[in-house]
């Protein structure tokens, strides 16, 4: 689909970037618009195995199961305002 008019767009063209990724020109089946742009298709994980797997490539797709192996909030920052006391234990008692 064209980004801007979202009618359909026709894919006429490819090139092999490398073993996983593809880029795909597109053209906009709109006469009044004609956007042509390239698109990205890759390959990033494996859902099943091959059973003829090539050595050369196996290291560098993610294994079944792997790619989301570690959350997005794995790292454990402590927030800013933790080295500090809590308001109420420095704040002087209304009386």
């Amino acid at each position: 689909m064209c980004p801007h008019c979202l009618t359909r767009s026709i894919a006429y063209d490819s090139v092999q970037l490398d073993m996983f990724t593809r880029e795909i020109r597109y053209v906009c089946q709109d006469a009044d618009c004609q956007h042509t742009f390239v698109a990205q298709l890759g390959i990033f994980r494996t859902v099943r195995p091959s059973m003829k797997p090539n050595p050369a490539i196996t290291e560098a797709i993610l294994p079944h199961g792997q790619w989301r192996s570690k959350p997005a909030n794995d790292d454990q920052r402590v927030p800013a305002n933790d080295d500090q006391p809590d308001a109420a234990e420095v704040a002087p008692s209304p009386g």
